[in-house]
């Protein structure tokens, strides 16, 4: 952990969800290049997460340029898949703009959620990720656009030699200004469900089932998220370490 550790509670005035963030610079980078933010929608809520892309210029600009156009795309009332289309569009504009104000290839990961009623839908650029936790066990929701990721799929890794694969940090997608096409998945919510958002500084570091140890925790949402980042950097995680979600009540 260090002393920059933030997190904060999100009034989003839904009935039956409590929503929360947490973020840390880590021990290793220089600069916090993650962004999170989220925003009441009619219907329900809706959570945006990315993480600038390390080593380039425009990391930091990009992530936070992304998630302020997506956020406010994410408030407007409408179909929640059509909404999500539009919201990877203006944040990849706003990327765009990015870019042309500093120059280079800046660029972002990208993961978005909305929750309503019963229901989640997501879509996601690159390899921050989404996790439902129920039962005591951890899903992952999204894939990653990563090489290591479409190594995974096609059999050629294992999840194990993944995790620490010299190559796990190269990304096949991402939102940098030009046309990016996002995954969208939907799945169904019910009581007691935790819907995380992470950057790949938590989930790198931590296994499916120290995700669902710390997730599944009483107290705060904002404190058990606090508690999340700061086992990814105990566990030596690299990156920034950002986590958002939507726990349903």
């Amino acid at each position: 952990m260090t002393t920059e550790l933030a997190s904060r509670v999100v009034e989003t005035g839904a009935i039956g969800v409590e929503v929360a963030g947490a973020t840390d610079r880590g021990t290793v980078r220089t600069e916090n290049q993650d962004a999170w933010g989220a925003t009441p929608r009619a219907a329900g809520v809706a959570l945006a997460l990315a993480d600038g892309m390390g080593g380039h210029a425009g990391g930091r600009e990009s992530a936070e340029a992304a998630i302020e156009a997506a956020v406010y795309r994410l408030a407007e009332a409408g179909p929640p898949d059509r909404i999500l289309e539009a919201a990877v569009h203006d944040a990849n504009a706003a990327v765009a703009g990015v870019r042309d104000l500093l120059g280079g290839d800046p660029g972002t990961t990208l993961v978005l959620a909305c929750v309503e009623g019963d229901r989640a839908f997501l879509a996601n650029v690159g390899d921050s990720r989404a996790y439902l936790i129920r039962d005591g066990e951890a899903e992952q929701l999204t894939h990653d656009h990563s090489w290591v990721g479409d190594e995974l799929r096609a059999g050629r890794l294992d999840h194990d030699a993944a995790r620490h694969h010299p190559r796990r940090n190269i990304i096949t997608r991402a939102v940098m200004g030009d046309q990016v096409k996002a995954d969208v998945y939907d799945t169904p919510l019910r009581r007691g469900d935790l819907l995380l958002l992470c950057t790949d500084g938590v989930w790198e570091p931590l296994t499916d089932e120290m995700l669902t140890a710390f997730l599944t925790s009483d107290g705060p949402l904002s404190r058990t998220l606090e508690r999340l980042c700061e086992a990814a950097i105990d566990a030596g995680s690299r990156d920034n370490v950002t986590a958002v979600a939507v726990r349903v009540q």
